[in-house]
């Protein structure tokens, strides 16, 4: 697909992934809109005036990128928060372009996810909830727009090294030999997956193959990831003396 005069609504377009995304789609000639919550608010709080803006200008290419985790004991985290922002708004900005995208007869909606929806880990419950939600979403969103022009692409990443896999993320991840990589080469690798209108992407191997494990026998996983129980406990007990 040509990018070149497309439109592009992108949501976390500043973070570790975003900058390089949004200088690959600028370099192929999309004029980019940016959400930056430290320009414009909180994107939560926002949401409803941005679907009405995105209903009333709908963007030839969204692309729902923002999120955080929360690595605590699931009775600490704010579910709340985390679900808003990770599935909510995803869901509710793809709701407001489809009008117009069925409208014009094309579309593009990219939801970047986590490999963790499909591996679920310890300590991360929210997150994974909210990520496990969206790659839901994302299918059935999917083969719903089947007999239109419109994309649905889900992008399923590993550990990025991002400012999201500092702290105590990072500290589990290096103890528990978390494969990290790079922001750029995961960009350059969603931006191929919107150029060639790809269905799903999963970064990452040997996680790729975990994850299937996990779809056929979770009892295998349980017991695998008994070592990350362990070190997260101990990096909250830690944190707490």
């Amino acid at each position: 697909m040509q990018l070149k005069g497309k439109t592009v609504f992108i949501t976390g377009g500043t973070g570790g992934i975003g900058r390089p995304l949004v200088a690959l789609l600028q370099a192929a000639g999309a004029d980019i809109h940016v959400y930056d919550q430290k320009r414009q608010g909180d994107l939560v709080e926002n949401c409803d005036q941005i679907c009405h803006t995105l209903r009333e200008h709908t963007p030839d290419i969204l692309i729902n990128m923002a999120g955080f985790n929360a690595f605590d004991y699931c009775e600490n985290q704010d579910l709340t928060r985390i679900i808003a922002l990770n599935m909510m708004v995803p869901l509710r900005l793809s709701q407001a372009v489809l009008p117009g995208m069925k409208q014009r007869g094309s579309g593009q909606i990219i939801n970047v996810g986590s490999m963790t929806a499909l591996i679920p880990l310890p300590h991360l419950t929210g997150y994974v909830a909210a990520k496990a939600g969206l790659k839901g979403f994302s299918d059935a969103l999917r083969r719903e727009v089947a007999g239109t022009a419109i994309t649905i692409t889900h992008i399923v990443p590993r550990a990025v090294r991002t400012g999201m896999n500092t702290g105590t993320r990072a500290e589990i991840n290096d103890k528990t030999g978390v494969t990290y990589d790079d922001p750029a080469m995961v960009a350059a690798r969603i931006f191929r997956a919107i150029i060639r209108h790809e269905r799903e992407v999963r970064i990452g191997f040997p996680e790729r193959l975990f994850a299937l494990i996990q779809s056929f026998c979770p009892t295998l996983i349980d017991k695998g990831l008994q070592k990350n129980r362990i070190i997260g406990e101990d990096i909250l007990r830690q944190q707490k003396t």
